[in-house]
């Protein structure tokens, strides 16, 4: 009788075990491993235990909301487990079993025929060889631990994994066969890179600055990948470390911050592209981020009661930051006659006066100022407009040398040639602005401007060498340091400093402490 009562209980025990297994949960209740859902680990394991096929890039994707994505980040928090036993059956492969060891959490398992759907051609990997049964740790990462972007994934039993390369395509050494490890391979999903400028937005769609990530904290954890009709879009949660800069402060500060990064790999394109990065949050408020800088979101506001003017407040967006802000009534306190300026209507790219830089003659008085620039006709004088004529605003950016200019080369007291300026296309920016007392009880005004341009150099012959062989084209950075006398109706250029040769003849002048000083030649 006994032995009948037992016979009885595992009976009924096993048919509770199937009667559950094929129950389906109801819409009210949470299942009891509802953190496995999520976990890649366990969506691994489900591949092995279940004939139905996981959900990948190329199936129906569950969306994670904001809870789901702190269910994800709590889990991978968690250790992992280290051993898995894969089967590539599931994945509708040949039917061949794995075991694999030392598996990350962020990591995607590629090893022999199995290939994790998740990972895709077009997305940046960096990939790493997994340990073995008796080892503790993965090898290093292969490519000298980059993130490269994979190209293709081969066929057959072997799949060969192709990664873009600087060499070309016929000179490519980034590429590796599944099986060429029994132990496997993990993929880790990177979406966003060191380095990254982005512009940042608000909830109103309006931007607010600029952001560049200087380090990516941990790995990017993927959350979810689907195809939509643009092609296959992945998301992945990151944390960062980003120096924001705003334009109405102007501060650039370091801070810790997260969010989640959108990727879509487009049919027709060879690599993903970042769409955005969203939720971030920047003291208490929430953003999101546009990959790249882009000049028409920059914004300044100027008021006219802090330079003793009229009390006005103008916003401009567009300007450049090398550029001196002019709207309505607001001339800024660095536009100074005497000195040589290019003016750009702020709605425009191009500039007034046929791109030439004119020496400002005069500012005029009243509601309106007007600005008169040197004509190019003392019969006709036609270069001149007025602070409020270009709605949106001028540019002014200031100017110092010029293509035609001479200086000589100095070395202390030693000269060791000339330069001519060739070309001067590179925006020049204006770094700070003094007025120093002279001795006629007047200040003389210096203007402090950062250059960049391209110069012949001649160098003094030495050792019997010829002239021509002594000459070089070559781009020539520094400080020009631009002097308006008091009574004095023209600036010129004192001296060009802490120059900068883009040649080895700098580092032959660096090692041997010697300040090179352009002088111009009259």
């Amino acid at each position: 009788m006994f032995a009948i009562t037992i016979d009885e209980d595992v009976q009924l025990d096993a048919m509770q075990r199937a009667w559950q297994s094929k129950r389906v949960p109801s819409l009210f209740e949470e299942p009891a491993d509802y953190q496995d859902l999520f976990s890649p680990l366990n969506q691994n394991k489900s591949r092995c235990s279940s004939p139905a096929p996981p959900l990948s890039c190329c199936d129906a994707t569950v969306e994670h909301d904001v809870a789901q994505d702190t269910v994800q980040e709590v889990l991978y928090e968690e250790p992992h487990e280290k051993s898995q036993t894969l089967d590539a059956s599931v994945l509708g492969d040949l039917p061949a079993s794995y075991s694999i060891h030392g598996l990350k959490p962020h990591q995607q398992p590629v090893v022999g025929v199995y290939i994790d759907r998740r990972v895709c051609p077009g997305f940046k990997y960096k990939v790493q060889p997994l340990p073995g049964s008796k080892e503790d740790d993965g090898l290093p990462y292969l490519f000298d631990g980059k993130a490269l972007t994979l190209k293709s994934i081969g066929r057959g039993y072997a799949r060969r994994f192709t990664f873009e390369s600087d060499k070309g395509r016929f000179n490519n050494e980034n590429y590796f066969w599944s099986d060429n490890r029994p132990e496997g391979f993990g993929f880790e999903l990177e979406l966003v890179s060191d380095g990254d400028k982005f512009t940042v937005f608000d909830a109103n769609h309006e931007a607010q600055g600029t952001l560049e990530i200087l380090r990516i904290k941990g790995a990017q954890i993927e959350l979810s990948s689907e195809v939509v009709p643009e092609g296959i879009k992945k998301k992945a949660k990151i944390n960062f470390t980003g120096k924001v800069e705003f334009y109405e402060t102007g501060v650039a500060k370091p801070m810790p911050m997260f969010g989640v990064a959108t990727c879509v790999k487009a049919k027709d394109k060879s690599s993903a592209q970042l769409i955005k990065i969203s939720n971030v949050t920047i003291k208490h408020h929430r953003y999101y981020l546009t990959p790249g800088v882009n000049t028409i979101h920059r914004r300044v506001t100027v008021r006219g009661d802090e330079i003793g003017d009229i009390n006005t407040k103008y916003t401009m967006t567009g300007l450049e930051h090398y550029e001196i802000p002019v709207v309505g009534t607001y001339v800024d306190p660095r536009v100074v006659p005497g000195f040589c300026y290019r003016v750009r209507p702020n709605d425009r790219k191009d500039h007034l006066f046929d791109g030439r830089a004119l020496r400002l003659c005069s500012i005029g008085m009243g509601y309106a100022k007007r600005l008169t620039f040197a004509p190019d006709s003392l019969v006709s004088p036609d270069n001149y407009l007025w602070s409020d004529s270009h709605p949106d605003g001028l540019g002014l950016e200031p100017r110092a040398v010029h293509t035609g200019m001479k200086f000589s080369i100095m070395a202390g007291d030693q000269q060791l040639g000339e330069a001519s300026v060739f070309r001067a296309d590179a925006p020049q920016q204006e770094e700070r602005m003094e007025r120093v007392p002279t001795h006629s009880g007047k200040c003389a005004i210096i203007k402090y401007i950062h250059i960049n341009v391209t110069c012949h150099v001649k160098l003094a012959n030495t050792g019997g060498r010829s002239p021509e062989r002594d000459e070089y084209l070559m781009r020539v950075y520094g400080l020009a340091v631009v002097r308006k006398d008091p009574n004095t109706s023209i600036a010129y250029v004192e001296r060009v400093e802490n120059v900068g040769l883009d040649s080895q003849l700098n580092i032959l002048f660096a090692c041997t402490h010697t300040e090179l000083v352009f002088y111009p030649l009259h």
